[in-house]
């Protein structure tokens, strides 16, 4: 009988010379990045399609007193009615008729507020098609992630904006779209901010601050621009927009501004061509618009609410 020395021995040579194959650890998947988009030159063409939650306190004016004040005129124009829907909208002449005949460098959709969370599959049946016809025109579509209503502790309903940016993510992320994180923006600032009042008394609507903030992020998705120092006090061909004072603008574009930066993963103005989707399928084809545009833009005198 062999000796328990040699018998170990014996056994150590046989590891070494016929190692037992180490199962390799296996790594998280890596979460796919934030749907942005390459950011707008100056001239774009911008139209918002939405309703209530769009045209309130004027909002897409805003964005574009905004982004006057830095240089970037942009022509920015709304198609918007109350209650409206991505569906509704389609079925309206009007608004597909706009969207064939006008060169549209950037289109901002906004669902009916509840349409994400009681029928997500007709917001993801209209947004493709809404997405389509943007990208037939050489455009890009940009998704607009509301808010849920207010909830018991004055923040967005938890299970309300959980519903909310599934189905807008989904959506982004399928039709290769941008997705502006309003509603995440509004969580952040009502956490960190309870004293500001973003909804109205109805908890739904959008107070003057729940717009600007709105605008804000907008301005930062459009542009890639941090919206810090942009003015509080805001106007457009003599109409008054906003008139916030200095330190609360700055609390609303801080939290636009951290909310943007976290999710698009890149500093302000130095957004990566790879973040989020690939450049090349959101990249506007132009700088200042040189496209050719089709018979009558839609002024903001032809829209449902008026500058």
């Amino acid at each position: 009988m062999m000796p328990p020395a040699k018998i170990f021995l014996l056994l150590i040579f046989s590891w070494a010379a016929f190692p037992l194959p180490l199962q390799a650890r296996e790594e998280p998947p890596a979460s796919p990045s934030w749907p942005c988009c390459v950011p707008a030159r100056p001239g774009s063409r911008i139209l918002f399609l939405g309703n209530s939650y769009t045209f309130f306190n004027r909002m897409p004016a805003m964005v574009k007193a905004m982004a006057d004040t830095k240089g970037l005129q942009p022509d920015v124009h709304m198609h918007a009615a109350p209650a409206a829907s991505l569906q509704s909208h389609w079925n309206d002449r009007r608004a597909r008729s706009n969207m064939e005949g006008t060169a549209w460098d950037f289109v901002i959709l906004q669902d009916q507020s509840a349409t994400p969370i009681r029928a997500p599959e007709r917001t993801m049946e209209f947004g493709e098609k809404w997405c389509s016809l943007i990208r037939a025109a050489k455009g890009t579509p940009i998704l607009m992630l509301t808010w849920g209503k207010r909830g018991a502790s004055g923040t967005p309903d938890p299970q309300e904006q959980k519903d909310l940016l599934e189905t807008y993510l989904k959506l982004a992320r399928r039709e290769k779209a941008a997705l502006a994180p309003v509603g995440i923006a509004w969580e952040n600032c009502l956490k960190r901010h309870p004293d500001i009042q973003l909804y109205q008394t109805d908890g739904r609507h959008p107070t003057e601050e729940g717009s600007y903030l709105t605008a804000c992020v907008i301005y930062f998705t459009l542009f890639g621009k941090s919206p810090l120092g942009l003015p509080g006090r805001l106007s457009l061909k003599g109409t008054r927009l906003s008139n916030l004072p200095a330190d609360r603008a700055r609390i609303l574009q801080t939290v636009a501004r951290d909310t943007c930066r976290q999710l698009f993963s890149a500093t302000a103005g130095t957004r990566p061509a790879t973040a989020g989707l690939q450049a090349a399928a959101l990249s506007p084809h132009s700088a200042k618009s040189t496209r050719k545009t089709g018979t009558g833009p839609l002024p903001w005198q032809r829209t449902y609410i008026l500058l």
